[in-house]
């Protein structure tokens, strides 16, 4: 395992209190993800153990154990079906820094990858599906620490790109080979990485952006959910802007959303979202447009509740990201702009 060293974590090689409870992270991590398959697990304890306290004191233990598994599956062949690789993106995002698994960075990328695994992943040849679990335990690395796990940095505005390179990059590596390297030696420093705390002041002026939102969004909500104006005000204020920007989305396009939900049959709610659309939807794609609509009312309530917001021991919200799918497809909230990178 080739993970760089974070030069703001102070790790004491001789203390094995870290290292002794490792066992008990990745037993925890292979049966929240479903691991059954035998060869798959003994593999994982073995890569683990191989990787230097150090490393999984600037890392965190559940980077370490989610990489291992990762690592671990790719070499004895086991792949994740379609469904088990959404939930592997958010076990792998669980053990992230609790400031920063709310933010408009973190959001962004792990919906991106969602989207891209919801559209793309039952297309993708085997070999690339075979280390996909690979590719995002790197970018939630990036998300979490600043560096993917070869201690290479990232730019938050670069980690799109980041991805899709690695969809070309990763199938052709041995993870084994990284492990056997790091058994041999202490992980290296990684020149020119901003210090921890000056990449969470980063993480922190980014999501401390003031949110805006109009009066008519207010009035809007108020008619949707019979709230108090005051209310929702108070609510909205202490939302990232990315989820108003949602919502004010779904509040402009609510009477699409009542058509939708007045049509009894799939077959009428598909071709009047293809009429509106311009475009055809697949079988897959109008189940979670189905889905979405039945759940308007209550995704918007949620997300003024903050029932939504990633807690301390998770990084995303599956639900959140499948009702958002299902508004994306259909039009109703706007596509994210891909940067430039």
């Amino acid at each position: 395992m080739t993970f760089g060293r974070n030069p703001a974590t102070t790790a004491d090689d001789g203390d094995n209190k870290d290292s002794s409870s490792m066992g008990n992270v990745l037993t925890s991590a292979l049966d929240m993800l479903k691991v059954e398959d035998a060869d798959a697990r003994k593999k994982a304890v073995e890569f683990l153990g191989s990787v230097p306290v150090a490393t999984v004191n600037a890392y965190g233990k559940w980077i370490a154990a989610v990489k291992a598994i990762a690592d671990a599956c790719a070499v004895t062949g086991h792949v994740f079906s379609q469904s088990e690789l959404c939930d592997f993106l958010t076990v792998a995002a669980k053990g992230m820094d609790s400031k920063r698994a709310g933010t408009k960075a973190v959001n962004d990328a792990t919906f991106y990858i969602y989207m891209d695994i919801m559209e793309n992943y039952q297309k993708a040849d085997d070999r690339l599906r075979l280390h996909f679990p690979r590719i995002i335990v790197d970018v939630i690395s990036i998300l979490d620490k600043g560096v993917n796990t070869r201690g290479e940095a990232v730019g938050v505005y670069g980690i799109e790109r980041y991805y899709q390179d690695r969809k070309l990059t990763a199938p052709q590596e041995d993870p084994a080979a990284s492990y056997a390297a790091a058994a041999a030696r202490q992980p290296q420093e990684i020149a020119g990485r901003p210090p921890h705390a000056a990449r969470h002041a980063q993480y922190q002026q980014q999501s401390a952006a003031p949110v805006a939102f109009s009066s008519e969004l207010v009035e809007n909500l108020s008619q949707i959910t019979g709230r108090p104006r005051k209310d929702l005000e108070q609510s909205l204020a202490n939302l990232p802007p990315a989820d108003v920007k949602k919502i004010a989305d779904l509040s402009a396009n609510y009477r699409r959303l009542q058509k939708y939900s007045k049509l009894a049959r799939p077959e009428e709610l598909k071709k009047e979202v293809e009429k509106d659309l311009g475009r055809k939807l697949s079988d897959n794609q109008l189940q979670h447009a189905v889905n979405s609509i039945r759940k308007s009312k209550i995704y918007i309530e949620n997300v003024l509740d903050g029932k939504f917001v990633p807690h301390g021991t998770h990084g995303i919200n599956h639900v959140k990201h499948n009702l958002e799918y299902g508004y994306q497809l259909m039009g109703l909230i706007e596509p994210r702009k891909r940067r430039s990178a």
